[in-house]
């Protein structure tokens, strides 16, 4: 490895380092079938205790949002009054594999205590919530198209699977306390799977139960963008679990409180901007075309007509939103196999319209530049391929976005073994490549480069 850039990594590595998590290995009486989470590689250190983002916004349009994302959910359901844990919070976590990522889970819940003021922590029984691995194949029976479930109460799987339709949103959203409720994972589910669905589930399980495209700046938006909570969304979970609020508050109430709650907490939001609105009512077809895209029985023809349906749709709408921006790479992943050429071009244009929507630092711009890196190595552009990967793996590694450092790490082995071949340069990479694949994907896996949505 060349000494720039193990001087550059040394450097990142120490900015890092004061919010890195600890090593994680696989406990040698790991039950067989639950898939192995190996070792986090030496380098890069992953620095996801560093939220992204800002909360630069008017506090009249925060408490609104605040409100949108306690009283509604997805799928349209509403919730007539406010939920949320009173007191403190005891979370368990059990089942075949569940001891490869305890560790993952008590760093993340004491970001949660540090940087939202909650009460929760890893503690005994009985949970207030209760993560569950559980046989996989089970799970799947039962629920194929989630990667994994939330519901109300303490609940066993068998339980759980007698009556699957109490995780429903509608279900949810009858809930009017919270004192209980359950996390399933399935117990062979990819490392970065598993640690994606504590990321999203348990703050959905604390009261932030809805997810929104327009919302770029946040973990809370169905694009993926950000996986660790942002700061934002931690401005939202201190709101949620202040004195001034409770369980049981009205729609107008909440939003009352939670504006008194933001003026004390967010001074600068006082006089900031407001946050650009995020309802359009026109944007309803778009997002019906989009969940089409994203369907596991959709097909590649399907695909294609709903995503050049999709962009017309928003480009008439929406132009230069969160919405094009999304709508822009989901369009270049679906092209990228059968037209990489046309999917670069789609990249590129992605680029420019997301850095207006997000801002030239958000995460997606090195996201989008991953997707072009697996276009490119299809069109045999091998150097290109190197000069991403050089380029983006410090703001994925400060993301903490693992399985995406593995899919980059894959990619530029790939190149380097196609340019130089057997040179110890592509064999030092080939081995950061296996090491990030075992984190993300389990020992033996190899991220799938260049996976198209569905």
């Amino acid at each position: 490895m060349p000494i720039l850039r193990r001087l550059l990594l040394l450097i990142v590595a120490a900015l890092v380092a004061a919010c890195m998590p600890a090593q994680e290995t696989a406990p040698a009486h790991q039950a067989p079938k639950a898939v192995a989470a190996a070792a986090l590689p030496a380098f890069p250190r992953l620095g996801a205790a560093l939220p992204a983002g800002h909360t630069a916004y008017d506090n009249a349009s925060l408490a609104k949002l605040f409100t949108i994302m306690t009283h509604e959910l997805e799928g349209r359901a509403r919730r007539p009054d406010l939920v949320r844990y009173e007191g403190a919070i005891s979370v368990g976590i059990e089942g075949s594999g569940a001891a490869l990522f305890t560790g993952f889970l008590d760093r993340y819940l004491g970001q949660l205590r540090r940087n939202a003021r909650i009460a929760i922590t890893r503690g005994p029984a009985p949970y207030n919530l209760h993560v569950r691995f559980i046989d996989g194949s089970s799970f799947r029976a039962t629920a194929p198209a989630a990667g994994c479930l939330i519901a109300g109460g303490d609940l066993g799987w068998t339980e759980f699977a007698a009556d699957p339709l109490r995780a429903s949103a509608w279900a949810v959203a009858q809930e009017t306390r919270i004192d209980q409720m359950t996390i399933f994972i399935p117990d062979d589910a990819r490392p970065y799977l598993a640690r994606n669905c504590l990321l999203e589930e348990v703050p959905q399980a604390l009261g932030m139960s809805n997810d929104l495209y327009g919302l770029g700046m946040s973990s809370f938006n169905d694009d993926g963008a950000h996986l660790w909570p942002t700061k934002l969304d931690y401005l939202m979970l201190r709101v949620l679990y202040s004195p001034e609020l409770a369980t049981g508050l009205d729609r107008r109430e909440t939003e009352a409180r939670a504006l008194g709650v933001l003026n004390r907490i967010n001074p600068s939001g006082q006089s900031a901007p407001p946050l650009p609105s995020l309802r359009r009512a026109s944007l309803d077809r778009w997002s019906m075309l989009i969940s089409r895209v994203f369907s596991r029985e959709s097909t590649e023809s399907e695909r294609l007509e709903d995503i050049d349906k999709a962009l017309i749709l928003v480009e008439a709408e929406a132009p230069m939103s969160p919405q094009h921006c999304h709508t822009l790479v989901t369009a270049g992943r679906v092209l990228s196999r059968r037209d990489p050429a046309r999917a670069l071009r789609l990249f590129d244009l992605a680029r420019q319209v997301c850095d207006v929507a997000h801002g030239s630092s958000d995460i997606r711009h090195a996201r989008i530049q991953l997707e072009s890196a697996c276009a490119l190595l299809r069109l045999g552009r091998y150097d290109a391929v190197i000069a991403i990967a050089e380029e983006i793996w410090p703001v994925l590694a400060a993301h903490a976005q693992d399985e995406r450092l593995a899919a980059l790490y894959t990619l530029q082995s790939d190149a380097l073994d196609a340019i130089e071949p057997g040179s110890r340069r592509a064999a030092s990479a080939r081995e950061l490549a296996d090491a990030w694949n075992a984190y993300a994907e389990g020992p033996g896996r190899r991220a799938a480069n260049c996976r198209p949505p569905g």
